[in-house]
């Protein structure tokens, strides 16, 4: 698997990433709600072998905050969306504070993968990253 950072408005991003965003089983993953981008988003996007999109997380970058809201993994794969995780906190981490709008059934991935709980709503809960909480995690 590999996992590429894409600016918001990169061609590649949308190659990689159109035929999913407008397929109903996908959006119907995201509660029925849109992908955005913008020139101030970085995706990453990771892909198999052969050159399959297996998920995506978006994060809109702004006043030192870098936030995920609306992202999606192939068959809700725990395995695909900690790589990606991994992959965004690493770059990310030192210039901006992570948080996260996370769907209720990704709450322990993300956990795992060092965010902590701020704020519960009915379908999403608000998590924000920790290298502490991910050093006790490993």
């Amino acid at each position: 698997m590999e996992i590429v950072k894409l600016n918001g408005e990169d061609t590649e991003l949308y190659r990689r990433i159109a035929h999913l965003v407008m397929n109903k089983d996908v959006l119907a993953s995201n509660n029925n709600y849109p992908f955005k981008t913008s020139p101030g988003h970085v995706w990453f996007v990771a892909y198999d072998s052969e050159d399959r999109t297996l998920g995506f997380i978006p994060a809109e970058l702004k006043n030192r905050k870098a936030t995920i809201n609306n992202y999606y993994v192939a068959h809700d794969d725990t395995h695909i969306l900690c790589a990606m995780l991994a992959r965004l906190t690493e770059e990310l981490r030192k210039e901006f504070a992570i948080l996260s709008v996370t769907q209720n059934r990704h709450v322990q991935a993300f956990r795992k993968c060092g965010f902590s709980i701020m704020f519960e709503w009915e379908k999403y809960v608000k998590m924000i990253y920790s290298e502490d909480d991910q050093e006790k995690r490993s």
